[in-house]
């Protein structure tokens, strides 16, 4: 080989190298994004079984009503 072609192989293999690292680290941050996109989309509904849950054992008057000594 002379002296460009290595120079070019070279430049090649640092330039793969470095996408190499780009893809990994976006690929990190897709698995990432995704877990939390996950778990926010799971949350109201979890949100909501858990309201349910305290309306349900709640043994206060509704909000709208006064209280007995009035």
């Amino acid at each position: 080989m002379t002296g460009d072609n290595e120079e070019r192989l070279v430049r090649l293999e640092e330039l793969v190298a470095h996408q190499q690292t780009a893809i990994e680290d976006l690929s990190r941050q897709l698995t990432e994004s995704w877990k939390a996109s996950e778990k926010l989309r799971r949350e109201p509904s979890r949100l909501s079984d858990r309201f349910e849950e305290l309306e349900d054992t709640a043994d206060a008057p509704p909000a709208n009503q006064k209280p007995p000594h009035w």
